[in-house]
Protein backbone atom coordinates (compact mmCIF):
# COMPACT_ATOMS: atom_id res chain seq x y z
CA UNK A 1 0.00 0.00 0.00
CA UNK A 2 1.29 3.10 -1.23
CA UNK A 3 1.68 6.38 1.42
CA UNK A 4 0.74 10.12 0.35
CA UNK A 5 2.39 13.09 1.73
CA UNK A 6 0.41 16.24 1.83
CA UNK A 7 1.76 19.65 1.64
CA UNK A 8 -0.25 22.99 2.25
CA UNK A 9 2.21 25.92 1.10
CA UNK A 10 -0.39 28.34 2.61
CA UNK A 11 -0.80 26.86 5.57
CA UNK A 12 2.75 25.52 6.19
CA UNK A 13 0.82 21.90 7.62
CA UNK A 14 1.39 18.22 6.21
CA UNK A 15 -0.24 15.20 6.51
CA UNK A 16 0.29 11.83 5.53
CA UNK A 17 -2.46 9.06 4.34
CA UNK A 18 -2.26 5.85 2.99
CA UNK A 19 -3.46 5.48 -0.58
CA UNK A 20 -6.49 3.54 -1.11
CA UNK A 21 -6.15 -0.28 -2.09
CA UNK A 22 -9.11 0.02 -4.53
CA UNK A 23 -7.82 2.83 -6.35
CA UNK A 24 -3.90 1.49 -6.75
CA UNK A 25 -5.83 -2.24 -7.86
CA UNK A 26 -7.86 -0.52 -10.34
CA UNK A 27 -5.15 2.05 -11.55
CA UNK A 28 -1.97 0.06 -10.83
CA UNK A 29 -0.11 3.26 -9.24
CA UNK A 30 2.01 6.03 -9.62
CA UNK A 31 1.04 8.68 -12.73
CA UNK A 32 -2.65 6.27 -12.44
CA UNK A 33 -3.25 6.79 -9.29
CA UNK A 34 -2.38 10.67 -9.75
CA UNK A 35 -4.60 10.94 -12.32
CA UNK A 36 -7.75 9.84 -10.22
CA UNK A 37 -6.90 11.51 -7.00
CA UNK A 38 -6.40 14.68 -9.28
CA UNK A 39 -9.52 14.52 -11.43
CA UNK A 40 -11.33 14.35 -8.46
CA UNK A 41 -10.12 16.61 -6.31
CA UNK A 42 -9.09 19.67 -8.85
CA UNK A 43 -12.30 21.48 -10.31
CA UNK A 44 -11.81 21.95 -14.04
CA UNK A 45 -12.69 25.01 -14.51
CA UNK A 46 -9.71 26.37 -11.52
CA UNK A 47 -7.42 28.06 -13.06
CA UNK A 48 -3.90 26.84 -13.10
CA UNK A 49 -2.56 29.61 -11.04
CA UNK A 50 -4.93 29.15 -8.04
CA UNK A 51 -3.77 27.87 -5.02
CA UNK A 52 -6.82 24.66 -5.23
CA UNK A 53 -4.44 23.39 -8.08
CA UNK A 54 -2.57 20.75 -6.99
CA UNK A 55 1.06 19.44 -7.94
CA UNK A 56 2.06 15.94 -7.72
CA UNK A 57 5.02 14.65 -8.00
CA UNK A 58 4.15 10.33 -7.79
CA UNK A 59 6.28 7.14 -8.85
CA UNK A 60 4.93 3.97 -9.70
CA UNK A 61 5.47 0.76 -8.25
CA UNK A 62 8.58 -0.57 -10.25
CA UNK A 63 10.57 2.90 -9.21
CA UNK A 64 13.46 1.61 -6.66
CA UNK A 65 13.50 -1.75 -7.42
CA UNK A 66 15.51 -4.40 -9.18
CA UNK A 67 13.04 -4.08 -12.65
CA UNK A 68 15.16 -2.02 -14.76
CA UNK A 69 14.50 1.53 -16.45
CA UNK A 70 12.62 2.01 -13.17
CA UNK A 71 13.85 5.35 -12.76
CA UNK A 72 11.46 7.84 -13.77
CA UNK A 73 9.15 9.78 -11.35
CA UNK A 74 6.14 12.10 -12.98
CA UNK A 75 4.37 15.70 -11.95
CA UNK A 76 0.97 16.47 -12.60
CA UNK A 77 -0.96 19.77 -12.05
CA UNK A 78 -3.66 21.61 -14.39
CA UNK A 79 -1.38 23.09 -17.18
CA UNK A 80 -0.80 26.81 -17.32
CA UNK A 81 0.24 26.37 -21.55
CA UNK A 82 -2.64 24.05 -22.26
CA UNK A 83 -5.17 24.83 -19.33
CA UNK A 84 -6.19 20.89 -19.60
CA UNK A 85 -4.63 18.07 -17.38
CA UNK A 86 -0.66 18.60 -17.46
CA UNK A 87 1.93 15.77 -17.33
CA UNK A 88 5.62 15.29 -17.50
CA UNK A 89 8.14 13.22 -16.28
CA UNK A 90 11.94 13.22 -15.44
CA UNK A 91 14.72 10.16 -15.22
CA UNK A 92 18.10 10.54 -12.98
CA UNK A 93 17.85 9.56 -9.32
CA UNK A 94 15.07 11.46 -7.60
CA UNK A 95 12.51 9.02 -8.74
CA UNK A 96 14.47 6.22 -6.74
CA UNK A 97 15.33 8.37 -3.66
CA UNK A 98 11.73 9.45 -3.38
CA UNK A 99 10.57 5.99 -3.53
CA UNK A 100 12.76 5.53 -0.25
CA UNK A 101 11.60 8.07 1.64
CA UNK A 102 8.51 5.94 1.91
CA UNK A 103 6.11 8.62 -0.16
CA UNK A 104 4.49 7.30 -3.74
CA UNK A 105 3.13 10.63 -4.21
CA UNK A 106 3.65 14.66 -3.09
CA UNK A 107 0.77 16.21 -3.16
CA UNK A 108 1.29 19.96 -2.94
CA UNK A 109 -1.69 22.93 -2.55
CA UNK A 110 -1.80 26.33 -1.15
CA UNK A 111 0.76 29.06 -2.10
CA UNK A 112 3.35 30.02 0.40
CA UNK A 113 3.99 33.95 0.80
CA UNK A 114 7.44 33.99 0.74
CA UNK A 115 10.31 31.30 -1.36
CA UNK A 116 10.35 27.98 0.21
CA UNK A 117 11.89 24.56 -0.43
CA UNK A 118 10.85 21.29 1.11
CA UNK A 119 13.33 19.05 2.80
CA UNK A 120 11.60 15.32 3.31
CA UNK A 121 14.49 13.22 4.85
CA UNK A 122 12.09 9.92 5.48
CA UNK A 123 9.57 10.64 7.96
CA UNK A 124 10.80 14.28 8.39
CA UNK A 125 9.43 16.99 6.60
CA UNK A 126 10.13 20.79 6.57
CA UNK A 127 9.11 23.60 4.91
CA UNK A 128 12.19 25.74 4.54
CA UNK A 129 12.97 29.51 3.38
CA UNK A 130 14.43 29.54 -0.09
CA UNK A 131 14.03 33.41 -0.27
CA UNK A 132 18.30 33.66 -0.68
CA UNK A 133 17.57 31.40 -3.62
CA UNK A 134 15.03 32.73 -5.88
CA UNK A 135 16.28 33.92 -8.95
CA UNK A 136 19.26 31.82 -8.88
CA UNK A 137 19.68 29.04 -11.83
CA UNK A 138 18.57 25.67 -11.36
CA UNK A 139 22.55 24.69 -11.20
CA UNK A 140 23.39 27.00 -8.95
CA UNK A 141 20.41 26.26 -6.79
CA UNK A 142 21.09 22.76 -6.66
CA UNK A 143 24.75 23.48 -5.61
CA UNK A 144 23.73 25.80 -2.59
CA UNK A 145 21.15 23.26 -1.09
CA UNK A 146 24.00 20.21 -1.66
CA UNK A 147 26.10 22.51 0.47
CA UNK A 148 23.27 23.14 3.12
CA UNK A 149 22.01 19.65 3.27
CA UNK A 150 25.57 18.02 3.42
CA UNK A 151 24.03 14.97 2.44
CA UNK A 152 25.83 13.93 -1.33
CA UNK A 153 22.87 11.12 -1.43
CA UNK A 154 19.97 13.31 -1.59
CA UNK A 155 18.14 14.47 -4.66
CA UNK A 156 17.19 17.84 -5.77
CA UNK A 157 14.40 18.79 -8.25
CA UNK A 158 14.33 22.61 -8.97
CA UNK A 159 12.93 25.44 -11.25
CA UNK A 160 14.79 28.49 -12.34
CA UNK A 161 13.81 31.64 -13.30
CA UNK A 162 11.31 30.23 -16.45
CA UNK A 163 9.42 29.18 -13.40
CA UNK A 164 9.69 31.42 -11.05
CA UNK A 165 8.43 34.41 -14.37
CA UNK A 166 5.68 31.74 -15.02
CA UNK A 167 6.88 31.06 -18.53
CA UNK A 168 4.14 28.61 -19.48
CA UNK A 169 6.20 26.07 -20.47
CA UNK A 170 8.90 26.21 -17.76
CA UNK A 171 10.14 22.85 -16.37
CA UNK A 172 11.25 21.45 -13.30
CA UNK A 173 15.28 20.22 -13.35
CA UNK A 174 17.12 17.24 -11.20
CA UNK A 175 20.40 16.63 -11.09
CA UNK A 176 21.02 19.36 -13.76
CA UNK A 177 20.16 17.86 -16.64
CA UNK A 178 17.15 15.57 -16.65
CA UNK A 179 13.89 17.73 -17.31
CA UNK A 180 10.25 17.56 -16.60
CA UNK A 181 9.86 19.41 -19.05
CA UNK A 182 6.35 19.24 -21.16
CA UNK A 183 3.14 21.53 -20.18
CA UNK A 184 4.85 23.87 -17.76
CA UNK A 185 4.81 21.96 -14.53
CA UNK A 186 7.82 24.57 -13.19
CA UNK A 187 5.40 27.68 -13.88
CA UNK A 188 2.99 26.10 -11.43
CA UNK A 189 5.52 25.15 -8.88
CA UNK A 190 6.90 28.98 -9.45
CA UNK A 191 3.12 30.07 -9.00
CA UNK A 192 2.90 28.31 -5.14
CA UNK A 193 6.52 29.99 -4.35
CA UNK A 194 8.25 26.84 -4.26
CA UNK A 195 12.30 26.83 -5.53
CA UNK A 196 13.03 23.07 -5.14
CA UNK A 197 11.94 19.79 -3.22
CA UNK A 198 14.99 17.99 -1.98
CA UNK A 199 14.29 14.26 -1.26
CA UNK A 200 16.47 11.44 0.92
CA UNK A 201 15.36 8.13 1.79
CA UNK A 202 16.67 5.32 3.27
CA UNK A 203 13.37 3.01 3.53
CA UNK A 204 13.50 -0.53 1.48
CA UNK A 205 10.68 -0.75 -0.78
CA UNK A 206 7.99 -3.31 -0.39
CA UNK A 207 8.25 -6.44 -2.57
CA UNK A 208 5.61 -9.23 -2.36
CA UNK A 209 7.32 -12.24 -4.07
CA UNK A 210 11.11 -11.17 -4.65
CA UNK A 211 11.95 -14.55 -6.68
CA UNK A 212 9.27 -13.60 -8.98
CA UNK A 213 10.90 -9.93 -8.86
CA UNK A 214 14.22 -11.11 -10.37
CA UNK A 215 12.69 -13.75 -12.35
CA UNK A 216 10.90 -10.74 -14.15
CA UNK A 217 14.49 -8.09 -14.16
CA UNK A 218 16.38 -10.75 -15.93
CA UNK A 219 13.50 -11.25 -18.85
CA UNK A 220 13.41 -7.81 -19.05
CA UNK A 221 17.30 -7.30 -18.56
CA UNK A 222 17.76 -9.60 -21.30
CA UNK A 223 15.85 -7.62 -23.44
CA UNK A 224 17.65 -4.84 -23.40
CA UNK A 225 20.57 -6.41 -23.97
CA UNK A 226 19.58 -7.84 -27.07
CA UNK A 227 16.83 -5.59 -29.02
CA UNK A 228 18.25 -3.74 -31.84
CA UNK A 229 17.31 -0.03 -30.98
CA UNK A 230 18.05 -0.57 -27.58
CA UNK A 231 21.47 -1.64 -28.61
CA UNK A 232 21.79 1.46 -30.77
CA UNK A 233 20.40 3.81 -28.21
CA UNK A 234 22.95 2.44 -25.60
CA UNK A 235 25.93 3.16 -28.31
CA UNK A 236 24.00 6.37 -30.15
CA UNK A 237 21.89 7.73 -27.07
CA UNK A 238 19.50 9.70 -28.42
CA UNK A 239 21.40 12.16 -30.43
CA UNK A 240 21.38 8.80 -32.74
CA UNK A 241 18.35 10.26 -33.61
CA UNK A 242 19.39 12.83 -35.54
CA UNK A 243 21.61 10.54 -37.76
CA UNK A 244 19.19 7.54 -38.06
CA UNK A 245 15.64 8.89 -38.56
CA UNK A 246 16.55 12.07 -40.39
CA UNK A 247 16.29 10.18 -44.03
CA UNK A 248 12.64 8.66 -42.64
CA UNK A 249 11.52 12.49 -42.55
CA UNK A 250 10.89 12.47 -38.76
CA UNK A 251 13.11 15.60 -38.27
CA UNK A 252 11.77 18.57 -38.15
CA UNK A 253 13.49 21.26 -40.15
CA UNK A 254 12.70 25.09 -40.52
CA UNK A 255 9.99 25.06 -38.60
CA UNK A 256 8.47 22.01 -40.32
CA UNK A 257 8.65 23.40 -43.82
CA UNK A 258 11.59 21.18 -45.20
CA UNK A 259 12.77 17.13 -44.96
CA UNK A 260 16.07 17.90 -46.09
CA UNK A 261 18.89 19.87 -44.57
CA UNK A 262 22.60 19.01 -45.08
CA UNK A 263 23.14 20.79 -41.54
CA UNK A 264 21.93 17.63 -39.73
CA UNK A 265 25.09 15.75 -40.30
CA UNK A 266 26.58 18.55 -37.83
CA UNK A 267 24.45 18.05 -34.74
CA UNK A 268 24.07 14.15 -34.24
CA UNK A 269 25.47 11.67 -32.08
CA UNK A 270 28.65 11.35 -34.53
CA UNK A 271 29.40 15.55 -34.92
CA UNK A 272 28.90 14.96 -31.20
CA UNK A 273 31.77 12.05 -30.84
CA UNK A 274 33.92 14.05 -33.33
CA UNK A 275 33.93 17.32 -31.91
CA UNK A 276 33.96 16.22 -27.97
CA UNK A 277 34.97 13.70 -25.61
CA UNK A 278 31.82 11.50 -24.29
CA UNK A 279 30.92 9.85 -21.04
CA UNK A 280 27.99 7.56 -21.22
CA UNK A 281 25.64 7.18 -17.77
CA UNK A 282 22.49 6.35 -16.96
CA UNK A 283 19.46 6.81 -14.55
CA UNK A 284 18.58 4.53 -11.95
CA UNK A 285 19.19 0.77 -13.11
CA UNK A 286 19.01 0.97 -16.40
CA UNK A 287 21.25 -1.31 -18.52
CA UNK A 288 20.84 0.77 -21.65
CA UNK A 289 22.70 4.25 -20.27
CA UNK A 290 21.33 6.53 -22.87
CA UNK A 291 22.78 9.44 -21.30
CA UNK A 292 26.05 11.21 -21.83
CA UNK A 293 28.11 14.20 -20.89
CA UNK A 294 30.75 15.87 -23.15
CA UNK A 295 33.88 17.71 -22.11
CA UNK A 296 32.87 21.31 -22.54
CA UNK A 297 35.04 23.87 -22.57
CA UNK A 298 37.31 21.78 -19.58
CA UNK A 299 33.80 21.29 -17.82
CA UNK A 300 31.82 17.75 -18.42
CA UNK A 301 28.28 19.09 -18.72
CA UNK A 302 25.03 17.33 -20.51
CA UNK A 303 24.94 16.58 -24.10
CA UNK A 304 21.59 17.63 -25.85
CA UNK A 305 19.22 15.29 -26.54
CA UNK A 306 17.61 14.54 -29.52
CA UNK A 307 14.65 17.26 -28.83
CA UNK A 308 16.70 19.83 -27.83
CA UNK A 309 19.01 19.10 -31.28
CA UNK A 310 16.20 18.64 -33.20
CA UNK A 311 14.05 21.89 -32.21
CA UNK A 312 16.51 24.39 -31.17
CA UNK A 313 18.90 22.97 -34.15
CA UNK A 314 17.64 21.85 -37.34
CA UNK A 315 14.05 23.49 -37.09
CA UNK A 316 15.44 26.53 -36.52
CA UNK A 317 18.31 25.66 -39.27
CA UNK A 318 21.20 25.83 -36.45
CA UNK A 319 24.34 23.30 -37.33
CA UNK A 320 26.32 25.40 -34.93
CA UNK A 321 27.20 22.39 -32.21
CA UNK A 322 29.35 24.73 -29.78
CA UNK A 323 26.21 26.75 -29.67
CA UNK A 324 23.47 24.09 -28.99
CA UNK A 325 25.50 22.86 -25.96
CA UNK A 326 25.79 26.51 -24.94
CA UNK A 327 22.28 26.81 -25.31
CA UNK A 328 21.29 23.36 -23.63
CA UNK A 329 23.35 24.31 -20.63
CA UNK A 330 21.60 27.93 -20.27
CA UNK A 331 17.87 26.24 -21.57
CA UNK A 332 18.11 24.13 -18.51
CA UNK A 333 19.56 26.49 -16.18
CA UNK A 334 16.75 28.81 -16.74
CA UNK A 335 14.43 25.80 -16.73
CA UNK A 336 12.45 25.92 -20.12
CA UNK A 337 11.40 23.13 -22.21
CA UNK A 338 13.32 22.60 -25.16
CA UNK A 339 10.38 21.24 -27.05
CA UNK A 340 8.12 24.67 -26.80
CA UNK A 341 11.07 27.21 -26.33
CA UNK A 342 12.03 25.54 -29.76
CA UNK A 343 8.55 25.61 -31.57
CA UNK A 344 8.01 29.19 -30.60
CA UNK A 345 11.02 30.49 -31.53
CA UNK A 346 10.27 28.47 -35.12
CA UNK A 347 7.48 30.27 -35.62
CA UNK A 348 8.60 33.58 -34.72
CA UNK A 349 11.64 33.23 -36.83
CA UNK A 350 9.04 32.34 -39.92
CA UNK A 351 6.55 35.06 -38.80
CA UNK A 352 9.26 38.33 -38.77
CA UNK A 353 10.68 36.30 -42.45
CA UNK A 354 7.25 36.78 -43.60
CA UNK A 355 6.97 40.37 -42.76
CA UNK A 356 3.86 39.39 -40.28
CA UNK A 357 5.57 41.10 -37.00
CA UNK A 358 7.45 44.06 -37.12
CA UNK A 359 10.69 44.05 -34.81
CA UNK A 360 13.64 46.06 -33.91
CA UNK A 361 16.17 43.72 -35.96
CA UNK A 362 19.52 45.51 -33.89
CA UNK A 363 18.00 45.38 -30.85
CA UNK A 364 17.01 41.69 -30.93
CA UNK A 365 20.60 40.97 -32.12
CA UNK A 366 20.15 39.86 -36.40
CA UNK A 367 22.64 41.00 -38.12
CA UNK A 368 22.72 41.52 -41.92
CA UNK A 369 24.19 39.33 -44.95
CA UNK A 370 26.85 41.85 -46.59
CA UNK A 371 26.18 39.92 -49.49
CA UNK A 372 22.23 40.72 -49.72
CA UNK A 373 21.70 43.24 -47.24
CA UNK A 374 18.92 41.32 -45.59
CA UNK A 375 18.81 40.44 -41.98
CA UNK A 376 19.89 36.66 -41.55
CA UNK A 377 16.90 35.44 -39.52
CA UNK A 378 17.40 31.45 -39.60
CA UNK A 379 20.36 30.20 -38.45
CA UNK A 380 20.75 33.81 -36.40
CA UNK A 381 23.07 32.73 -33.72
CA UNK A 382 23.06 36.01 -31.72
CA UNK A 383 19.58 36.48 -31.84
CA UNK A 384 18.44 33.28 -30.65
CA UNK A 385 20.12 33.07 -27.77
CA UNK A 386 18.93 36.67 -27.02
CA UNK A 387 15.56 35.56 -27.32
CA UNK A 388 16.14 32.73 -24.95
CA UNK A 389 17.33 34.65 -22.67
CA UNK A 390 14.43 37.28 -23.07
CA UNK A 391 11.57 34.08 -23.01
CA UNK A 392 13.01 33.00 -19.67
CA UNK A 393 12.97 36.38 -18.48
CA UNK A 394 9.65 37.83 -19.73
CA UNK A 395 11.22 40.50 -20.86
CA UNK A 396 10.20 42.71 -24.49
CA UNK A 397 9.03 40.12 -27.14
CA UNK A 398 10.18 37.80 -24.78
CA UNK A 399 7.30 37.93 -22.61
CA UNK A 400 4.86 37.13 -25.49
CA UNK A 401 6.93 33.98 -26.52
CA UNK A 402 6.45 33.00 -22.69
CA UNK A 403 3.29 32.11 -23.93
CA UNK A 404 4.06 29.40 -26.06
CA UNK A 405 2.75 29.50 -29.82
CA UNK A 406 -1.09 29.03 -29.70
CA UNK A 407 -1.29 32.62 -27.16
CA UNK A 408 1.28 34.38 -29.16
CA UNK A 409 -0.59 33.17 -32.62
CA UNK A 410 -3.71 34.89 -31.11
CA UNK A 411 -2.01 38.14 -29.62
CA UNK A 412 -0.23 38.69 -33.42
CA UNK A 413 -3.51 37.28 -35.43
CA UNK A 414 -1.08 35.03 -37.25
CA UNK A 415 -2.01 32.59 -40.12
CA UNK A 416 -3.13 28.87 -39.48
CA UNK A 417 -0.50 27.43 -40.53
CA UNK A 418 1.87 29.26 -37.84
CA UNK A 419 0.24 27.44 -35.10
CA UNK A 420 1.76 24.80 -34.87
CA UNK A 421 0.39 23.02 -31.73
CA UNK A 422 -2.33 20.17 -30.40
CA UNK A 423 -4.74 21.27 -27.27
CA UNK A 424 -2.30 24.28 -26.83
CA UNK A 425 1.30 21.90 -26.43
CA UNK A 426 3.73 22.62 -28.84
CA UNK A 427 4.32 19.96 -31.50
CA UNK A 428 7.14 18.43 -30.86
CA UNK A 429 10.88 17.25 -32.92
CA UNK A 430 8.48 13.92 -34.60
CA UNK A 431 7.30 14.96 -38.54
CA UNK A 432 3.53 14.41 -38.43
CA UNK A 433 3.83 13.95 -42.22
CA UNK A 434 6.74 11.15 -41.86
CA UNK A 435 4.02 8.67 -40.57
CA UNK A 436 0.05 8.78 -40.00
CA UNK A 437 0.64 6.85 -36.57
CA UNK A 438 2.58 10.07 -35.26
CA UNK A 439 0.10 12.25 -36.53
CA UNK A 440 -2.84 10.09 -34.94
CA UNK A 441 -0.93 10.25 -31.62
CA UNK A 442 0.08 13.68 -31.27
CA UNK A 443 -3.73 14.68 -32.21
CA UNK A 444 -5.13 12.26 -29.67
CA UNK A 445 -3.34 12.22 -26.89
CA UNK A 446 -4.59 13.65 -23.53
CA UNK A 447 -1.81 16.19 -22.97
CA UNK A 448 -1.72 17.77 -26.17
CA UNK A 449 1.09 16.98 -28.73
CA UNK A 450 3.05 15.12 -26.72
CA UNK A 451 5.35 12.52 -28.01
CA UNK A 452 6.55 9.73 -25.67
CA UNK A 453 4.51 6.40 -26.68
CA UNK A 454 5.67 6.75 -30.07
CA UNK A 455 3.79 4.12 -32.60
CA UNK A 456 5.96 5.70 -35.17
CA UNK A 457 8.69 3.03 -33.84
CA UNK A 458 6.21 0.31 -35.22
CA UNK A 459 7.23 1.29 -38.49
CA UNK A 460 10.54 0.07 -37.40
CA UNK A 461 9.90 -3.31 -36.23
CA UNK A 462 10.26 -1.80 -32.19
CA UNK A 463 7.39 -1.14 -30.01
CA UNK A 464 5.73 -4.43 -31.67
CA UNK A 465 2.85 -6.01 -28.58
CA UNK A 466 2.31 -9.25 -29.66
CA UNK A 467 -0.11 -10.18 -26.81
CA UNK A 468 -2.44 -7.11 -28.53
CA UNK A 469 -1.73 -8.05 -32.32
CA UNK A 470 0.87 -5.94 -33.09
CA UNK A 471 3.23 -8.65 -34.37
CA UNK A 472 4.23 -7.08 -37.75
CA UNK A 473 6.13 -3.82 -39.17
CA UNK A 474 2.92 -0.94 -40.12
CA UNK A 475 3.53 1.04 -43.11
CA UNK A 476 4.09 4.90 -42.35
CA UNK A 477 1.50 5.90 -44.32
CA UNK A 478 -1.49 3.19 -44.30
CA UNK A 479 -4.49 4.50 -42.44
CA UNK A 480 -6.09 1.18 -41.76
CA UNK A 481 -3.95 -0.14 -39.14
CA UNK A 482 -2.68 3.31 -38.31
CA UNK A 483 -5.97 3.76 -36.07
CA UNK A 484 -6.14 0.22 -34.43
CA UNK A 485 -2.52 0.16 -33.63
CA UNK A 486 -2.04 3.69 -32.15
CA UNK A 487 -5.24 3.12 -30.15
CA UNK A 488 -3.59 -0.45 -28.73
CA UNK A 489 0.12 1.68 -28.33
CA UNK A 490 -1.99 4.30 -26.34
CA UNK A 491 -3.99 1.78 -23.80
CA UNK A 492 -0.89 0.03 -23.12
CA UNK A 493 1.64 2.74 -22.96
CA UNK A 494 -0.25 4.73 -20.32
CA UNK A 495 -0.78 1.26 -18.35
CA UNK A 496 2.93 0.85 -18.42
CA UNK A 497 3.15 4.70 -17.63
CA UNK A 498 1.77 3.94 -14.22
CA UNK A 499 4.18 1.70 -12.98
CA UNK A 500 6.86 4.69 -13.07
CA UNK A 501 8.96 2.81 -16.04
CA UNK A 502 10.88 4.63 -18.66
CA UNK A 503 9.17 4.19 -21.90
CA UNK A 504 11.83 3.72 -23.83
CA UNK A 505 12.20 -0.07 -22.07
CA UNK A 506 8.98 -0.77 -23.11
CA UNK A 507 9.72 0.41 -27.01
CA UNK A 508 12.20 -2.26 -26.80
CA UNK A 509 9.85 -5.17 -25.76
CA UNK A 510 7.93 -7.51 -27.81
CA UNK A 511 5.66 -8.86 -24.92
CA UNK A 512 3.61 -7.24 -22.15
CA UNK A 513 3.86 -10.31 -20.16
CA UNK A 514 7.08 -9.38 -18.14
CA UNK A 515 5.72 -5.89 -16.86
CA UNK A 516 2.86 -7.61 -15.81
CA UNK A 517 4.60 -10.32 -14.07
CA UNK A 518 7.19 -7.18 -12.37
CA UNK A 519 4.21 -5.49 -11.03
CA UNK A 520 2.54 -8.28 -10.11
CA UNK A 521 5.80 -9.43 -7.94
CA UNK A 522 6.27 -5.76 -6.45
CA UNK A 523 2.69 -5.70 -5.09
CA UNK A 524 1.11 -9.39 -4.67
CA UNK A 525 -1.51 -8.36 -7.29
CA UNK A 526 -2.79 -10.52 -10.53
CA UNK A 527 -2.99 -8.72 -13.01
CA UNK A 528 -3.46 -10.33 -16.47
CA UNK A 529 -2.69 -8.68 -19.71
CA UNK A 530 -6.16 -7.98 -20.63
CA UNK A 531 -6.62 -6.24 -17.34
CA UNK A 532 -3.36 -4.00 -18.14
CA UNK A 533 -4.48 -3.21 -21.27
CA UNK A 534 -7.82 -1.94 -19.77
CA UNK A 535 -6.64 0.27 -17.04
CA UNK A 536 -4.92 2.18 -19.73
CA UNK A 537 -7.81 2.50 -21.71
CA UNK A 538 -9.77 3.21 -18.68
CA UNK A 539 -7.13 5.89 -17.85
CA UNK A 540 -7.30 7.35 -21.30
CA UNK A 541 -11.12 7.46 -21.20
CA UNK A 542 -10.95 9.19 -17.28
CA UNK A 543 -8.16 12.09 -19.03
CA UNK A 544 -10.54 12.58 -22.10
CA UNK A 545 -13.32 13.21 -19.92
CA UNK A 546 -11.67 15.51 -17.52
CA UNK A 547 -10.45 17.45 -20.38
CA UNK A 548 -13.56 17.78 -21.92
CA UNK A 549 -14.95 19.43 -18.92
CA UNK A 550 -11.82 21.83 -19.13
CA UNK A 551 -13.60 22.59 -22.71
CA UNK A 552 -11.64 20.26 -25.30
CA UNK A 553 -14.04 19.03 -28.14
CA UNK A 554 -13.08 17.01 -31.68
CA UNK A 555 -11.80 20.34 -33.15
CA UNK A 556 -8.82 20.38 -31.04
CA UNK A 557 -7.22 16.98 -31.93
CA UNK A 558 -5.48 18.79 -34.45
CA UNK A 559 -2.20 20.17 -35.29
CA UNK A 560 -2.75 22.82 -37.29
CA UNK A 561 -3.03 23.11 -41.20
CA UNK A 562 0.70 23.32 -41.82
CA UNK A 563 0.75 19.43 -41.89
CA UNK A 564 -1.64 19.89 -44.51
CA UNK A 565 0.72 21.06 -46.94
CA UNK A 566 2.65 18.53 -48.53
CA UNK A 567 6.74 18.87 -48.47
CA UNK A 568 7.76 18.25 -52.07
CA UNK A 569 10.92 16.60 -51.36
CA UNK A 570 12.26 14.21 -48.51
CA UNK A 571 11.70 11.56 -46.04
CA UNK A 572 7.75 12.42 -45.73
CA UNK A 573 7.07 11.49 -49.33
CA UNK A 574 4.69 14.15 -49.68
CA UNK A 575 2.47 12.43 -47.55
CA UNK A 576 -0.28 14.42 -45.78
CA UNK A 577 -1.81 12.17 -43.09
CA UNK A 578 -5.62 11.52 -43.71
CA UNK A 579 -6.34 12.81 -40.10
CA UNK A 580 -10.05 13.75 -40.79
CA UNK A 581 -10.48 9.90 -41.84
CA UNK A 582 -8.52 8.23 -39.07
CA UNK A 583 -10.11 10.47 -36.88
CA UNK A 584 -13.76 9.74 -37.64
CA UNK A 585 -12.74 5.98 -37.40
CA UNK A 586 -10.77 6.32 -34.05
CA UNK A 587 -13.15 7.59 -32.37
CA UNK A 588 -15.48 4.80 -33.51
CA UNK A 589 -12.98 2.21 -32.14
CA UNK A 590 -12.47 4.00 -28.86
CA UNK A 591 -16.54 3.82 -28.40
CA UNK A 592 -16.64 7.62 -28.73
CA UNK A 593 -19.55 9.56 -30.15
CA UNK A 594 -18.47 11.83 -33.57
CA UNK A 595 -18.57 14.98 -31.13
Amino acid sequence: MGKILRIDLGSKNFTTEDVDPELEEKYIGGAGVAAAIFIKEVPPNIDPYDPQNLLIFSVGPICGTAIPYCGRHFVMAKSPLTRILGESSAGGFFGNELRRTGYDHIIISGVSESPVYLWIYDDNVEIRDATKLWGKGTRETEDLLCAEIDDDKAKIASIGPAGENLVKFSSIMNEKGHAAGRCGMGAVMGSKNLKAIVVRGTKDVPIDNRDKLMDSARKIRTIGKIFPLAVATQELGTPGHMDNYVSAGDVPIKNFTLSRWKGTKNIGYYALKDNYEIKHYSCFNCGTACRGNINFNNDWVEWPEYEFLAMLGSNLLVDDLDALVRWNIMVNDYGMDCISLGGILAVFLEAIERKLIDINYEELGFEKDPESDEYIIWSAISAIENLITLTAFRKEIGDDLADGVRLFCQKYSLPDDLNIQGKGLEVPAHEPRSNNMTALDLATSSRGAYHGFEPLHLSFAANLKKEIGLTERIDPYNTIESVSAVKKIQDASEAYTATGGCIFGFWYSSEITPWVDAVNAITGRSYTVEDWVQIGENLFNMKRNYNEKCGITKKDDSLGSRFSIPIPKGGTKKNVPPLKEMLQNYYSLRGWNMD
